[in-house]
């Protein structure tokens, strides 16, 4: 059995660290004050090893480096960083491609560390902290780009409310409208009789929606806010997810979903 000794800044990373381990790790995990001893036949393998310590890097190292620039290099306040750290982290698995400066990954460096930093089976995680973080000064641009991540959904979030808005007060042209989204799309009213495209089309150019134009996805959203029914029975295959959640984002309660095959009635050429 190999062993290797982690050897942490407190007792409070001791705790984590050997919580995670233990409900991932197959081999022995002990733990005594700040150190924790994992044992195990492949120990000695750099990338082996990684694969184990990784998640923990990322589920608690990440978050701490993220906070604390958040707070000292960008003055956010903790609300605000709250929000902000699920952005970096889902930015920080593709920091490599995101930053022309940085060469390698955060797991790229961590198997180099590992590689570098492992003598006689003693890892200290204190200086592998400021090793991958404080002392990397590329992180400060990384979380930059989970802030600018977050501010997009803020601003997306707030163009959804608007368009919701409109929709809410805009008088229906139709009460009830059933689509069937499968290679085409095709409208139908609540008595199954097909929507001409000249109509469709008559209640784009009539609707007024021009200011929304930026944020409409397709003309089936288009079309469905220029007629703002307060219905919509949607029959359609997990294919067209996103055109789904674009639906139900701005349309909300109004959308019921069924499968394709359930459609009730004739299909229109």
């Amino acid at each position: 059995m190999k062993e290797t000794l982690f050897l942490f800044q407190d007792e409070k990373d001791a705790n984590l660290f050997y919580s995670s381990m233990s409900e991932v790790f197959d081999g022995t995990c002990d733990i005594k004050g700040s150190e924790v001893r994992l044992s195990h036949a492949n120990m000695d393998k750099q990338s082996w090893l990684a694969d184990f310590i990784f998640p923990f890097i990322v589920n608690y190292y990440v978050p701490r480096i993220s906070s604390y620039l958040l707070k000292n290099t960008y003055y956010y306040h903790d609300d605000e960083i709250e929000q902000i750290i699920p952005f970096v982290l889902s930015v920080s698995s593709i920091s490599k491609e995101l930053h022309t400066d940085l060469s390698f990954s955060l797991y790229e460096r961590l198997i180099y560390y590992l590689y570098t930093h492992q003598t006689r089976g003693l890892i200290d995680m204190k200086h592998l902290y400021l090793t991958l973080f404080q002392n990397e000064e590329n992180w400060i641009e990384i979380v930059g780009y989970g802030i600018e991540e977050w501010q997009f959904e803020l601003n997306f979030q707030e163009k959804m409310n608007d368009i919701r808005e409109y929709v809410s007060k805009k008088k229906p042209k139709l009460p009830k409208v059933v689509i069937n989204i499968k290679e085409a799309i095709r409208f139908y009213d609540s008595h199954g009789q097909p929507i001409r495209e000249e109509v469709l089309k008559h209640f784009r150019k009539v609707s007024g929606t021009t200011t929304l134009e930026d944020y409409d996805q397709s003309k089936l959203i288009s079309t469905l806010i220029s007629i703002a029914p307060q219905q919509i029975d949607v029959y359609a295959s997990n294919d067209h997810m996103h055109t789904l959640y674009w639906m139900m984002n701005i349309f909300q309660e109004r959308v019921k979903l069924f499968p394709v095959e359930q459609f009730p009635f004739k299909l229109v050429e």
